[in-house]
């Protein structure tokens, strides 16, 4: 006897162009973006700066404590061994900052950031006047009390650094509680510190190239994080003082 087959009619199925939008991988433009040149190539440039002032710290090392060392000497290790703290930060940053809620990138302000963060190193590079050894004592007190500075802002910032104006995270504790910009701050000082062994005119041009670069990236910081943060930016701005430390603030 013939056994029955029951045959049931399925409906074909269906995906729509929708599901299917959802299902196909896509290529996130800005993801990438931010990785290769927000993270990892600036993380690589810094890197450089790391190695450098590794080799720097060990010569300077074997020079304290190979007998016979001095204050110069043990200052001149203590301001590079805090460069190095300095730009281990940074490369460490660098990888594992947070995503930007608002940046201004214009031509303009991203050429002068770049040259207030570097125009420092020039100072190498440019005829000086020599000021004898007095002048190379009081360089390296400037040079590590700028670099204290520095270090401790980059400590509170974390991940929420950037050389470009760039909104992350509104850092108010610790050096931001004293100054709205104590990274400026401590590189200012320090900046001092470089020049003065050699301080001539060339340097003194520029020290100016720097003030203005800075003053121009604090204004723009200023108002991307105003425009990010609002009136939490608003009333932290009128607390504290926009540079130096325990400066009154203008109501």
């Amino acid at each position: 006897m013939a056994k029955s087959v029951d045959v049931r009619l399925r409906a074909p199925v269906t995906v729509s162009s929708t599901a299917a939008s959802r299902q196909r991988p896509t290529f996130n433009r800005s993801y990438w973006a931010d990785l290769l040149f927000g993270r990892t190539l600036p993380a690589l440039f810094f890197g450089l700066f790391l190695v450098f002032q590794l080799i720097v710290v060990w010569a300077a090392a074997g020079r304290l404590f190979a007998g016979h060392a001095t204050v110069d000497d043990f200052l001149a290790f203590l301001n590079r061994a805090l460069r190095l703290s300095f730009f281990t930060m940074l490369v460490v940053m660098y990888v594992v900052r947070l995503p930007s809620r608002r940046s201004d990138r214009r031509a303009p302000v991203v050429l002068v950031s770049l040259i207030g963060t570097f125009a420092i190193l020039a100072t190498g590079y440019l005829p000086g006047v020599p000021h004898g050894p007095n002048a190379l004592l009081v360089s390296d007190l400037l040079i590590t009390f700028g670099m204290v500075w520095a270090v401790w802002g980059l400590a509170y910032l974390r991940r929420s650094f950037s050389i470009l104006p760039e909104a992350r995270k509104l850092v108010t504790g610790g050096p931001y509680g004293l100054s709205r910009n104590p990274l400026y701050f401590g590189e200012g000082v320090a900046s001092i510190g470089v020049m003065l062994p050699v301080f001539g005119p060339w340097q003194l041009l520029l020290l100016l190239v720097f003030i203005v670069s800075q003053a121009l990236r604090i204004g723009w910081e200023q108002r991307v994080l105003e425009e990010a943060f609002g009136d939490q930016y608003r009333r932290y701005l009128r607390r504290v003082p926009m540079l130096v430390p325990f400066w009154p603030v203008r109501h």
